[in-house]
């Protein structure tokens, strides 16, 4: 039975990445758009970037994950992987489990808040739910008016609406490997849109759609100075459509590397540890990123409170930059506890501005 969940899994992942590294989707034009310039253009039109949809799914989950710039795809033991690595769940403490939740003021006045909880029920099998509702505020409404000065005129307010839930599943093959996978469920509503029929007549029409998608991903300690290996794909589905024009979910695939620094140099520390994690992510509307993070842990042996302290990059991003963060636990020998965690994102300057979050999370 092990070898079919690792072999199931292993072929599920393959399937991922090879759908990942197909290459840029051709994207031909819809015949019906009006306008005029795009018949001169060669068919199909390559496109790499905005070719995803649903993009709230790539938003950063948890304070923890948005100060490591994402790179967090071999953290283990953390009830956040629901969103992130659902093999990472595996490794919660013994028969124990976590439930947390956040808050983030994102770019562009938009905020989103998410919560979730995973429990290990006997030390081999792990469960996880996570929930994540966005709030993009209210968007006057406009339709096309060719007699109108303008083109177009105002119609009613509306307010998007974005939210998605997570089921997750992790089973520990062995003491050091993990493998999981996850549900997605996500839904859109964009308003009600004005747009021009072939016969260049305005109408009107929905923009509201529900889909389904798929994580995976592993997790393995090689056993080497605490050396782990991380290897996930997120949202692998089918494409959405919005008025002829086909889009896919925001698809990725990350290859990680993470290790204590102390330990592989030979200094191992019972209290203090400084975590090297990198991520190399293949998303679908972008080239090749590479995501970096420090992270150091200071918690004396038996002692309740630790003190976390991060950084993390992302290289070829065309807003993000650096991140930066903190962290506060405090766990009692039994495993029960409390923690606090807040980050700080920089963005390029010319588009955005910086943002904040904060997550906090029970032990049970």
């Amino acid at each position: 039975m092990r070898k079919v969940l690792y072999l199931t899994a292993l072929g599920l992942l393959l399937t991922g990445i090879g759908a990942a590294y197909a290459g840029d989707i051709p994207r031909k034009r819809d015949p019906e758009l009006p306008g005029t310039g795009f018949e001169n253009y060669p068919e199909p039109i390559l496109i790499k970037v905005a070719q995803a949809g649903f993009k709230f799914l790539d938003y950063p989950i948890g304070a923890r994950s948005a100060s490591l710039a994402g790179a967090v795809s071999t953290l283990q033991g953390d009830a956040h992987s629901v969103f992130w690595n659902p093999a990472g769940l595996a490794f919660i403490k013994g028969r124990g489990g976590e439930a947390f939740g956040g808050y983030t003021q994102w770019i562009a006045d938009i905020k989103y808040s998410y919560g979730g909880f995973a429990l290990n029920v006997n030390g081999v099998n792990a469960f996880g739910f996570g929930l994540m509702t966005v709030d993009n505020g209210t968007i006057q409404g406009t339709k096309i008016n060719t007699k109108a000065k303008e083109g177009y005129e105002d119609t009613s307010p509306f307010k998007p609406s974005e939210y998605y839930a997570t089921f997750a599943y992790a089973r520990k093959v062995t003491d050091r490997f993990s493998i999981g996978g996850a549900l997605k469920v996500a839904h859109q509503d964009l308003g009600q849109a004005n747009i021009l029929n072939p016969l260049n007549q305005p109408v009107v029409t929905g923009n509201k759609d529900s889909k389904a998608a798929f994580d995976l991903g592993t997790y393995f300690d090689t056993g080497f100075r605490t050396v782990t290996l991380g290897l996930n794909v997120n949202n692998y589905a089918r494409s959405v459509n919005y008025q002829g024009e086909n889009f896919e979910l925001p698809r990725r695939v990350a290859f990680a590397f993470s290790a204590d620094l102390l330990t592989l140099g030979g200094r191992r520390s019972e209290k203090q540890r400084l975590g090297f994690m990198m991520d190399v992510e293949k998303p679908l509307d972008f080239s090749e990123r590479i995501l970096t993070a420090l992270e150091y842990l200071y918690q004396a042996p038996k002692a309740p409170f630790g003190v976390a302290l991060r950084a993390g990059y992302r290289f070829n991003h065309d807003t993000e930059t650096y991140s930066v963060g903190a962290g506060l636990k405090f766990k009692t020998s039994g495993g029960r506890g409390i923690s606090f965690d807040y980050a700080y994102k920089q963005f390029n300057k010319d588009y955005f501005s910086g943002v904040q979050t904060v997550s906090g999370a029970v032990m049970f």
